[in-house]
């Protein structure tokens, strides 16, 4: 399969977005992070896009007027030319004119299994602490192609988690992000062939 261009976006740590990585260098996904685009200048993310001599840029939502923000960040888009954009725990909404330029070609994971647990504000530590006071007896994570309204995509794949007896959220999210780094390389893998 011909190396594909992959543009991840990410606000925090971004251990989707090192995972991703780690499978590019393992050889199992034949691609290449192009680029790490963050809001957040901060992000750990970023600094290991630096160290790996990934290609990292800052743009800020707020930093922008409205649409100025779209242009600025199309125009990114367009010069890394991506097949696909993985969104890697990043937390603010992709604009409407982006998603609908690059339909089926942004996808996310969700700490969860949607549609339960998603929407706006549903995210991270959100999430699990949900699931535990709610007496939830699985929770996992969902991979879902990026539409117009937050965690209402088509979904790709799903992995299911037992919620045990004496799970608190931290335990319950440690569990779930194994399965995350495990289940996105192998999507993408996927997605990508089929483009």
């Amino acid at each position: 399969m011909k190396t594909k261009n992959i543009v991840v976006f990410a606000s925090g740590t971004g251990s989707n977005f090192k995972a991703l990585h780690q499978a590019i260098l393992k050889k199992e996904l034949p691609a290449r992070i192009t680029a790490l685009i963050s809001d957040n200048p901060d992000a750990g993310a970023l600094a290991y896009a630096r160290d790996n001599g990934i290609r990292e840029i800052v743009i800020t939502p707020s930093d922008f007027e409205p649409d100025r923000y779209i242009q600025e960040l199309g125009k990114i888009l367009e010069d890394e030319s991506p097949d696909l954009i993985v969104l890697a725990g990043y937390l603010k909404k992709i604009p409407d004119e982006i998603v609908d330029r690059y339909h089926r070609r942004i996808v996310n994971i969700h700490p969860a299994l949607l549609p339960k647990y998603g929407g706006k504000g549903w995210y991270g530590m959100r999430v699990h602490r949900a699931v535990i006071e709610n007496g939830d007896r699985e929770s996992g994570c969902t991979i879902h192609y990026v539409t117009r309204v937050y965690d209402e995509g088509p979904v790709i794949a799903q992995v299911k988690v037992p919620v045990h007896e004496h799970d608190t959220a931290e335990s319950l999210a440690a569990r779930i992000l194994k399965q995350e780094h495990q289940l996105y390389p192998k999507v993408i893998r996927f997605l990508l062939a089929e483009n």
